[in-house]
C-alpha cells in the first residue's frame, strides 16, 4: 500500500518546486478541469488513491452561497508576521492533535455548520478565539464564542470589516479585529441554541447516515444585527457583559515548521485556501486537487497534522457540518502548499485582562 501511495506522489513532487512561496499544483488536463457532477467524481476516484470522492448533493447555487470571492484569501492590508523559528527550539513530532494536548478545551474539535451563507471566515475566526481563550485560561473558559455576533454586526463600508459584508464573505483577520475592539459574546450552533447569540441560520439540504434528509436551503441573507442575547433559551448573562476580547492577531510564517510550532505552542490556526469543484465531493482520505475548476476561496481551522501510509497531512476542522468529509474533518496534503493552504495562515491571542 505504501508503494502505491508513494508511486502516485513521486511524479508530482519531482515536477513541482517545493518552495513555500510556490503554490503546489498537480498536472491537470484542460478536460479534467471542465469536469463536473458524477463525471468529476468518477475521474477523481480513478485518477488517484489518496482520497475518495462522492458526488455532492449541493446545487451550484448552494455551493456558491458557501464559497467566497477569491480576494478574501489574500490579505487586504499588512498584518505582522510571527514565525515559529522565533521560539526556542522545539522537537516537532510526526503527528500532533490539539485535542489531545488541551483535552479540557472541548471546543477545539467541535464542528460548526455555516449552512447557506458565506460565513466561513466568521466561523473559523470565532473558533480559534474560543480555542485560544480556553487554552490561555487553562480550561476554565470552555464555551463557544458567537459567529452570529460579527456576521450580523460587522457589516458595512464604514465598519472594521470593510467591503466584507456578512454572508457575502469576509477576511478572517477582520473578524479577529472585531474580537479585539468589540469583543465576542458566547454562541454555539443553531441546533444547540447555546450561549447569548447562537448561529441563526439552520443546517439545510443534508443527507444523513440513517437515510434521512434535512430541509432544503431557501437562500439566506445576512442576519439583522441585534445588540442583545437572541438565544431561544434564557441566557443568564447580558449581551454587553458576555463579551470576551482578543489582544492581537498575526500571520504565521509560511514554512511548514512555523505553522507546526505555532499550533503546538498556542493552539489551532486559520488557513485560507482555494476551493476547486472536486473539494465539494471530498468524503475521506488526504485531499489533493485532482479535477474541476476553481470556485473561489474558503477558510478552515488546522488543529494538527499526521502521516498516513507515508503521506503527510494537515488535520482540519471544517465548518460544513458532520455529514461532510470525515465527520466534519478534512485532511489536506501537507508541506507543498496544496491549494494555497500554507500561504496565508492566521493566528491570534486573547486578552486575559479584558476577559469577562
Amino acid at each position: 500500500m505504501l508503494f502505491i501511495f508513494l508511486s502516485f506522489l513521486l511524479p508530482l513532487f519531482i515536477c513541482t518546486p517545493l518552495h513555500s512561496s510556490v503554490t503546489y499544483q498537480s498536472s491537470i488536463s484542460s478536460e479534467a478541469i471542465k469536469l463536473s457532477g458524477s463525471d468529476l467524481t468518477s475521474y477523481v476516484n480513478k485518477k488517484q488513491k489518496l482520497w475518495k470522492a462522492e458526488t455532492s448533493r449541493m446545487t451550484f447555487q448552494e455551493k456558491m452561497a458557501r464559497a467566497k470571492s477569491i480576494k478574501f484569501i489574500k490579505s487586504n492590508d499588512e498584518v505582522s508576521e510571527k514565525t515559529g523559528n522565533d521560539n526556542v527550539l522545539v522537537d516537532i513530532p510526526s503527528s500532533f492533535d490539539s485535542r489531545q494536548k488541551w483535552p479540557s478545551c472541548s471546543q477545539i474539535g467541535a464542528v460548526r455548520d455555516q449552512s447557506d451563507c458565506g460565513s466561513a471566515a466568521h466561523l473559523v475566526a470565532v473558533e480559534i478565539a474560543s480555542d485560544r481563550t480556553c487554552i490561555a485560561s487553562n480550561g476554565t473558559f470552555n464555551w463557544p464564542l458567537s459567529a452570529q455576533d460579527p456576521l450580523s454586526c460587522c457589516v458595512g463600508l464604514m465598519s472594521i470589516c470593510g467591503d466584507g459584508w456578512g454572508c457575502d464573505g469576509s477576511w478572517p483577520k477582520d473578524i479577529l479585529k472585531w474580537w479585539q475592539t468589540h469583543g465576542l459574546c458566547t454562541g454555539g450552533n443553531y441546533n444547540d441554541q447555546f450561549g447569548c447569540k447562537p448561529y441563526s441560520i439552520y443546517p439545510c439540504d443534508k443527507k444523513y447516515a440513517n437515510g434521512t434528509t434535512s430541509v432544503p436551503c431557501p437562500g439566506y441573507h445576512t442576519p439583522t444585527c441585534e445588540e442583545h442575547c437572541t438565544s431561544n433559551i434564557t441566557w443568564p448573562i447580558a449581551y454587553k457583559q458576555d463579551k470576551h476580547f482578543g489582544k492581537a492577531h498575526y500571520n504565521v510564517g509560511k514554512k511548514m515548521t512555523d505553522i507546526q510550532i505555532e499550533i503546538m505552542t498556542n493552539g489551532p490556526v486559520i488557513a485560507s485556501f482555494i476551493i476547486y469543484d472536486d473539494f465539494w465531493d471530498y468524503k475521506t482520505g488526504i485531499y489533493v486537487h485532482t479535477a474541476g475548476d476553481q470556485e473561489g476561496g474558503m477558510d478552515t481551522k488546522i488543529i494538527g497534522w499526521g502521516v498516513d501510509n507515508g503521506v503527510p497531512y494537515w488535520l482540519c476542522v471544517h465548518q460544513w457540518g458532520t455529514d461532510f468529509g470525515e465527520n466534519g474533518f478534512v485532511r489536506f496534503l501537507r508541506g507543498v502548499n496544496e491549494v494555497n493552504i500554507e500561504h496565508q495562515v492566521l493566528a491570534a491571542l486573547p486578552d486575559s485582562e479584558k476577559h469577562n
